[in-house]
């Protein structure tokens, strides 16, 4: 397995690669950003200045963040509410340092861009947009979209289903992605290349 600790790395390793399929979370940008532009938001709704710290400690802890907070506030009437506003916000997260550029370069060089990522559909679809992705690669996939939850790595179905848009041997397409426990089953399964983002700021990163 090729392991990689900067994103720009890819570039190195496309030999006869034609088409070039990236997870999202963690590997295009990092969901901590999501995490906290999250917290953030529901700060505001409660007119809680100091909140969306208050949060990510309850999140660095690993305890059930919103619970806890509302709990602590005497506010629990208003898990819902928090969760609605959190799955639902338009986020304010950024690419990772030279994505932009590897995308750019990656086109230039004619290959197929993607993505496949799971998650609930207007919450990946929110994250796209603000990370202007919708204009940056061919097709996107969002594993939910298929079918529900069933359908997230490493489910097969959306590789099968690139590989069909694009009509390229699965031999000349790549994934990249983060999680090393679902992200590269499917491509091995079905024959393709694939790189472990070894991500130390990932939310599934481990030492």
């Amino acid at each position: 397995m090729i392991e990689i600790t900067k994103i720009n790395d890819v570039k190195k390793h496309l030999s006869g690669v034609s088409g070039v399929i990236f997870d999202l979370d963690d590997t295009l940008y990092g969901e901590k950003q999501y995490v906290l532009s999250g917290y953030k938001e529901i700060a505001r709704f409660l007119n809680e200045p100091n909140a969306a710290d208050e949060l990510w400690s309850f999140f660095e802890a690993g305890l059930p963040v919103i619970d806890e907070y509302l709990k602590k506030q005497g506010r629990p009437q208003l898990k819902e509410k928090c969760l609605e506003i959190y799955r639902n916000q338009f986020p304010d997260i950024r690419l990772y340092n030279g994505v932009p550029e590897l995308l750019d370069a990656l086109k230039r060089e004619k290959k197929k861009l993607g993505i496949i990522t799971d998650g609930r559909v207007k919450g990946q679809k929110n994250k796209i947009a603000a990370l202007g992705l919708d204009k940056a690669v061919d097709d996107i996939i969002i594993t939910d979209e298929l079918g529900g939850v069933s359908f997230r790595k490493p489910n097969d179905t959306a590789f099968r289903i690139m590989q069909s848009i694009w009509k390229l041997p699965f031999e000349q397409m790549i994934y990249i992605g983060d999680n090393i426990s679902k992200d590269f089953i499917a491509p091995e399964k079905l024959g393709m290349k694939y790189i472990y983002f070894r991500n130390p700021d990932g939310l599934y990163f481990k030492k």
